[in-house]
């Protein structure tokens, strides 16, 4: 198993070669490994603030809730199906029981919810706002009605900037 930017595949683009943007929540440690990971990589990368992850992580504004309760339920489904050890405790899932469990509740969101996700949280590839109609409600509030957005790469760059730090 390899981490995130330890695998070979991730510098290998099978697609038209383009700068990518990579989200991360802040956390010191990600921050590091994630500048000197990517500085050759032709990423962008965004440090969410902590604190503003319920209003622009897509996980937390779209898809972790059902997720979560799928997974719940399907745990609590093996519970009360009461296996149960030569002891009479009851039987821990296993291994290959977990991953069950997770194949399952990640099966029960879709991926146009997925990719959506990303839209509502105003993380899009449409730089001119044709996709802030689809913003959350939380983070569409946030964000004055008459706000121009800038025309070049770099002044983008400088207000994202700017809005998180």
């Amino acid at each position: 198993m390899c981490s995130w930017s330890g695998c070979d595949e991730f510098g290998v683009r099978t697609e038209m070669m383009s700068r990518r943007l990579l989200v991360l929540e802040q956390a010191p440690i990600k921050t590091d490994a994630a500048r000197k990971a990517l500085a050759s990589k032709d990423t962008d990368v965004v440090f969410v603030p902590g604190g503003c992850t319920p209003i622009v992580q897509p996980a937390d504004v779209s898809w972790m809730k059902p997720f979560k309760d799928s997974l719940r339920e399907t745990w609590a489904s093996f519970i009360r199906a009461g296996a149960g050890t030569p002891k009479g405790n009851l039987k821990k899932p296993s291994r290959q029981d977990v991953v069950n469990f997770v194949s399952k509740a990640w099966a029960a969101v879709s991926e146009e919810v997925v990719a959506r996700s990303f839209k509502r949280c105003g993380i899009s590839t449409a730089l001119d706002g044709s996709e802030d109609g689809e913003l959350h409600e939380r983070l569409a509030s946030a964000i004055p009605p008459s706000a121009a957005l800038p025309t070049t790469s770099n002044s983008v760059r400088e207000e994202v900037v700017d809005l998180f730090f």
